[in-house]
């Protein structure tokens, strides 16, 4: 499979391309400059399986440029390597439908296993996005893309909030100790859901979800502080 990178910093470039390289499914990596040729450069390239950005792009508003790439031809799976962790942020960039967003942070290790799963056909955001609980909107609505994914899918909250994390990699004993559960109930809920979705593994479910329209961004009643304390990351790149 090839792949594509595009970041501007080459130190975080080589990381990046190490990370592509060491993937057993790629076999190609080739970088793009992030110039006034980027789009042209996606285009040729959208054979490619995955395409790995870095942001910010150098002269370009973000949003709108990855807006723009995934409305021409392109890799079949756009991850977002970033800067911020921004709840708002990374949520705004997931609802364009990038399969993953990454921190430069974050070791190589991690960020190879997330693209594993990206490759997959699962999605990633950072599990500090994952367990924010989101504030209600200026329409007062408390229904968020959780709830709304729920009535798609046809699942409870407790199965959709597991459905969540087995798409961010989770195994089950992480998923019981973040939800405050037994591991028999999680498989219980695993199993049901996998039911529901009429699928047997965690990947047939995500890919299936996804299919389905489902964003896969928010569990209602996960709260933050569920959330382990974050390990410290090995830099990718300079930090400052």
């Amino acid at each position: 499979m090839k792949s594509i990178v595009v970041e501007a910093h080459p130190l975080v470039r080589a990381g990046a391309t190490h990370v592509l390289q060491s993937l057993p499914a790629i076999t190609e990596v080739v970088s793009v400059e992030p110039d006034e040729a980027l789009f042209e450069n996606l285009a040729a390239h959208a054979d490619a399986e995955l395409a790995l950005i870095g942001l910010p792009l150098p002269g370009i508003d973000d949003l709108p440029a990855l807006s723009r790439l995934l409305q021409q031809p392109h890799p079949r799976h756009v991850a977002v390597l970033g800067e911020t962790d921004s709840a708002a942020h990374v949520r705004t960039l997931m609802q364009l439908n990038v399969s993953a967003y990454l921190l430069k942070s974050y070791s190589g290790k991690l960020i190879a296993a997330a693209l594993e799963l990206v490759l997959a056909g699962g999605r990633y955001v950072p599990a500090s996005i994952v367990l924010t609980r989101p504030e209600a909107n200026a329409a007062g609505s408390s229904s968020g893309n959780g709830n709304d994914d729920c009535a798609l899918l046809g699942l409870t909250q407790r199965q959709y909030e597991i459905l969540v994390l087995l798409s961010r990699g989770h195994p089950v004993k992480t998923i019981s100790r973040m939800l405050s559960i037994s591991e028999a109930t999680t498989k219980a809920h695993i199993n049901a859901l996998y039911r529901r979705l009429e699928v047997r593994s965690r990947t047939e479910a995500v890919f299936v979800a996804t299919q389905r329209g489902a964003m896969l961004l928010n569990q209602p009643n996960i709260g933050a502080e569920t959330a382990s304390p974050p390990a410290r990351p090995l830099r990718l790149a300079r930090t400052g």
